[in-house]
C-alpha cells in the first residue's frame, strides 16, 4: 500500500480545522508541545477532563478521564496552577479539554509475562517485542527502541530460560523467556498433490479511491456495492482515515489499514503510520454502537456531545509489535497476530504469536513457532493466517518458485504448536505475482477464503478454486473476516468494511 502522504496531510489540516469550528480552543498561557505527547490515562483514577483553564483553576467538566483509558490521548500543551500541571489533550484525535496530568499512568513499564520460544538455532527473539508500552515521570509514552533492557535478543537454539528486565528512569519490568525443548517441533513434509487452480492479473499500484479519498477528503456519502459471481459485498461502515494530531511516532494511528478480524460483534483493524512499520494499533469499534455507515468517518470533528457518545465505545491499543498485521484472526476473549516480517519468504525464522486481549488490547502472551518442510532449508513462512480457535489457525505459503500455493493447519498443544498441510493450488492466482492480502476461513463449510487486490477467491480445505470474483475497485482489500454467516472484507483509502451474507 502507498500513501501519499501530502495529501493525508491535507486531510489531517482539514478535520483539525473543522474540530476548531466545532469548539474554540481556551487560549491561556501554557507550553506547547510540539511533537504533541501520547499519553496513556490510569484507569484507576477518577480526574476529569475540563474544558476551560485560569488562574483559578479548571472549569466546566466535559467527562472522567478514564472514559478514554482505552482512547489515542496526546497532549499538545502544559500549564501549571496552583501547584498542578495539566495538560491540554486531544482524544482519538478531536479537540478535548485540560486534565491533571496525575490522571496519567505514569512510570510505567507494561510487559508480556509469558514468552515460550520454539527450539531453532536460526532465530533470536527480539525483547522490546514484548513491551506493551512505556512511561516517563509525567505519563508520556516512550518509544520502545529507547527502553533500556538488560539483553536485546534471547537466542532459541537451545533449551533453557532466560529473565529479562527492562528500565526507563524509575520505571521497571521483568519477563521470563523460556525455549522448548524439542527441536523437531514444527518440522514435516509437505505431501499435497496441488489442485487445479486459477489464474488471473492484478496491478501493484491502485489507481482509485472510495470517492472523495484524494479529492476534497470530505466524508463520504454512497455506498458501495461490489458484486462478481458468488460475492456481493455491500459498505457496511465508513472508519475515520486517522484517530490522532500530529505526527508522532508513538501517536499516530491510521492513515494505513492492513488486516481485519471480526468477531462478537466488533472489527479489530491493524492500522499503521506507513505499510513498512513493524509496529502499530488495532482499533475495535463495536456495531451496535456504530448507528450508521456514514457518521464513524466525521469522529475527530463531531460535536462533543455525539463525540462522546461514539468514542466511549472505540479502543485502541497501545503502540505493539504487529508485524505486517495481515495474519490475524480473532476468539472470544483474544486477538491473535502472528507478527511477521513480509519481506521474508523461504526462511527459516521462527514467527511470532501475540494473543492480545480483548480487554485492554495489550499482548498477554507470546509464543514462536516454525514450520519447516524436512529440514531449515526449506522453511515455510507464513505472511498470512487466520485463527480458527485459541488452539489452532490457517495459513498459507506461496512458493513463487514451484508456483505453488500451500494450506496449513497449525495446532497448539501446551505451549507447543505442531503444523500440517491441508491443501495445495497449482499455480500462482496472479500472473504478476501481486501478493495475497488476507486469508479467512469459514468453519461451517470448511472453507478457505483468499483476497488479493480486488480479487476474492473460494477454495476447498485441498485447495480445489470454487468460485472468484473480480471486482475493479482500482483499490486494494486489507483484510478479509468471517464471522457466523457472513463475510466481511475492507478496502483501503478510506477504511472502508464492506459485508455480504454468505451463500
Amino acid at each position: 500500500v502507498k500513501i501519499r502522504m501530502k495529501r493525508v496531510k491535507v486531510y489531517l489540516g482539514l478535520a483539525c480545522l473543522m474540530t476548531l469550528l466545532c469548539l474554540k480552543p481556551q487560549v491561556v498561557w501554557a507550553r506547547e508541545l510540539n511533537p504533541f505527547q501520547t499519553k496513556m490515562i490510569n484507569p484507576h483514577t477518577s480526574y476529569r477532563i475540563y474544558q476551560n483553564l485560569t488562574r483559578k483553576g479548571p472549569s466546566r467538566s466535559l467527562c472522567l478521564a478514564n472514559t478514554f483509558k482505552h482512547g489515542n490521548v496526546q497532549a499538545s500543551a502544559v500549564r501549571k496552577v496552583h501547584g498542578n500541571k495539566y495538560c491540554y489533550v486531544w482524544l482519538d484525535g478531536h479537540r478535548g479539554g485540560w486534565v491533571n496530568q496525575r490522571a496519567f499512568l505514569r512510570r510505567k513499564i507494561a510487559v508480556v509475562h509469558q514468552i515460550s520460544l520454539v527450539k531453532n538455532s536460526h532465530y533470536s527473539f527480539p525483547t522490546r517485542d514484548a513491551i506493551n508500552y512505556a512511561t516517563d515521570a509525567a505519563g508520556t509514552i516512550i518509544e520502545p527502541s529507547k527502553v533500556k533492557v538488560s539483553r536485546a535478543e534471547v537466542s532459541s537454539s537451545k533449551k533453557e530460560s532466560y529473565r529479562v528486565s527492562y528500565s526507563y528512569g524509575k520505571a521497571h519490568a521483568q519477563t521470563v523467556i523460556q525455549v522448548r525443548a524439542n527441536a523437531r517441533e514444527g518440522i514435516v513434509k509437505a505431501t499435497k498433490k496441488p489442485q487445479a487452480g486459477d489464474s488471473a492479473r492484478s496491478w501493484f499500484k491502485h489507481y482509485k479511491t472510495s470517492g472523495n479519498w484524494g479529492r476534497s477528503f470530505a466524508p463520504e456519502t454512497r455506498p458501495h456495492v461490489l458484486k462478481s459471481g458468488h460475492f456481493r459485498l455491500k459498505t457496511y461502515f465508513y472508519q475515520p482515515a486517522t484517530l490522532c494530531q500530529s505526527d508522532s511516532v508513538t501517536g499516530t494511528v491510521g492513515p494505513v489499514p492492513e488486516g481485519l478480524t471480526v468477531s462478537n460483534g466488533s472489527m479489530y483493524a491493524t492500522m499503521y503510520h506507513s505499510p513498512h512499520d513493524t509496529r502499530a494499533h488495532i482499533v475495535s469499534y463495536q456495531f451496535n454502537h456504530v448507528p450508521n455507515r456514514y457518521v464513524m468517518q466525521k469522529l475527530s470533528w463531531l460535536p462533543w456531545s455525539q463525540f462522546l457518545r461514539l468514542a466511549s465505545h472505540v479502543k485502541i491499543s497501545p503502540y505493539i509489535k504487529l508485524g505486517h498485521g495481515q495474519a490475524i484472526g480473532s476468539t472470544r476473549k483474544y486477538i491473535y497476530v502472528i507478527a511477521n516480517n513480509h519481506l521474508l519468504r523461504k526462511s527459516s525464522q521462527s514467527e511470532e504469536i501475540m494473543q492480545i486481549s480483548k480487554n485492554n488490547l495489550q499482548i498477554k502472551q507470546i509464543w514462536t513457532f516454525k514450520v519447516w518442510n524436512h529440514s531449515a532449508r526449506t522453511g515455510r513462512y507464513f505472511h498470512n493466517a487466520t485463527f480458527v480457535n485459541d488452539h489452532q489457525f490457517i495459513a498459507l505459503y506461496h512458493d513463487a518458485t514451484d508456483h505453488r500455493f500451500e494450506y496449513w493447519e497449525v495446532t497448539r498443544q501446551g505451549n507447543s504448536w505442531y503444523p500440517k498441510e491441508i491443501g495445495a493450488t497449482r499455480g500462482d492466482f496472479m500472473r504478476n505475482d501481486s501478493p495475497v492480502q488476507g486469508i479467512t476461513y469459514d468453519k461451517h463449510k470448511k472453507q478457505i477464503y483468499l483476497a488479493f487486490n480486488d480479487y476474492l477467491f473460494k477454495l476447498k480445505r485441498s485447495g480445489k478454486v470454487l468460485a472468484r470474483g473480480h471486482f475493479h475497485t482500482g483499490r486494494e482489500f486489507e483484510g478479509i473476516s468471517i464471522n457466523g454467516r457472513h463475510l466481511y472484507a475492507e478496502l483501503a483509502q478510506r477504511p472502508e468494511l464492506l459485508r455480504q451474507r454468505i451463500r
